[in-house]
């Protein structure tokens, strides 16, 4: 009962490094939870801890998936099970990101029963008719920042605002070193850094325009350090993330920008990452899942969209009419993203407009609680004419 023992929780929280299955690691995750399930009562009056409770250790718990870590990550699934029963409405301002981890430990045993719960009764869980309603909520900054620590934070953003284009190789040397990203332990860590860039680091233009390290070369570096197949996929489903569900009242154009650019801006040096970024950019809109496919279409076009009208990029056409890639994954892109590809000379086939366009009376628009959007640091402009699935595995 002291007062700000809350805030306390929470820095403690933070220590806790994702990717890190260390002792002295596993002791700090063993005896926060363990405080939280002795005094859970007290815990469950504290609506802003349980956000961060829930999010913390939901995460965690798919770094303990080795079986010499099954009763430590049975104590995790039943203290994040029991807050999203039992404190749901203090869970579910977490939004989108609250799927995207429980779908990450949806095949833990531990997590199956609530997985499916909310695939096929979502209404169980405080009246919600249906997960869109979360999934048009974006995440809280100081969610996606509590799983990075202080150091981490503080060295990343050190890389992005001191750190010149060109000489950070060294830098990013040492932070994969110091944090573990090479290591088969230190992949999972990589979605929480990008998800912290794309949604929590959101710089001036001043530092948009500078020479130092952009978001987007950090993005594709953090790309590069995928070694599994299970881990790249994360990688882009944490970058792609927002523009499945991106709405321009509700989001803002700086959470989808460092993809839009790390897709352009790799032509033609790095021709293999903007050809896979963009064959995974159409294939998790129909791919994420099947009954949100036409909501999941709509958000990547309105994404691409507004990364135009607020001329981030100049047209898609940097892509669709590019010679070096794919004619059908052009072809694909054209009709997908019609009307975004200004300069591009051929017009998407009707075939494939009528393959690729998403059905709008198919999309219904929930009504999440969120706070609007800001400011984004782009001018608005005239208008111009293997993936991870959602479904229960």
């Amino acid at each position: 009962n002291v007062a700000t023992i809350d805030k306390v929780c929470q820095a403690l929280l933070r220590q806790i490094a994702g990717g890190n299955v260390s002792f002295v690691n596993r002791w700090l995750v063993r005896s926060l939870l363990q405080i939280f399930l002795d005094h859970k009562g007290w815990l469950y009056n504290q609506k802003a801890l349980i956000p961060i409770v829930f999010y913390t250790f939901c995460r965690v718990a798919s770094d303990h998936t080795d079986p010499k870590f099954e009763k430590l990550r049975r104590q995790e699934a039943g203290l994040c099970c029991d807050l999203w029963r039992e404190r749901f409405n203090e869970c579910r301002i977490l939004g989108r990101d609250a799927i995207r981890v429980l779908q990450d430990v949806s095949r833990v045993p531990e997590f199956e029963g609530l997985w499916e719960e909310m695939a096929n009764n979502p209404t169980q869980f405080g009246g919600m008719s249906d997960l869109a309603e979360l999934l048009v909520v974006k995440t809280p900054p100081h969610v996606l920042q509590s799983r990075l620590t202080p150091e981490m934070e503080a060295q990343l953003l050190f890389i992005m605002s001191h750190v010149k284009m060109g000489q950070q190789q060294r830098y990013q040397k040492w932070f994969m070193t110091r944090w573990g990203l090479s290591g088969p332990d230190g992949e999972s860590l990589i979605p929480d850094l990008v998800r912290y860039i794309c949604c929590v680091y959101h710089p001036p233009n001043e530092v948009i325009r500078s020479e130092v390290v952009q978001r987007w070369a950090a993005v594709g570096w953090l790309l590069k350090c995928a070694k599994t197949a299970t881990c790249l996929a994360n990688i882009k489903l944490a970058i792609f993330y927002d523009w499945l569900f991106f709405m321009p009242k509700e989001d803002t154009v700086m959470m989808v920008e460092p993809a839009a650019l790390l897709i352009t801006r790799s032509i033609p040096k790095w021709l293999d990452i903007t050809v896979d970024l963009v064959e995974f950019m159409l294939a998790v809109a129909d791919d994420w899942s099947a009954k949100y496919i036409d909501r999941c279409r709509r958000g990547v076009f309105n994404a691409a969209a507004e990364c135009v009208n607020l001329r981030v990029i100049q047209s898609w056409a940097q892509v669709s009419a590019n010679p070096q890639i794919n004619p059908a994954l052009r072809a694909r892109l054209r009709a997908q993203l019609r009307g975004l590809c200004k300069g591009d000379t051929e017009a998407p086939a009707p075939e494939d407009v009528e393959a690729y366009s998403f059905n709008a009376h198919n999309i219904a628009t929930p009504s999440p609680a969120t706070t609007p959007a800001p400011n984004s640091p782009h001018s608005k402009a005239q208008t111009p004419d293997e993936v991870p699935a959602l479904s229960p595995r």
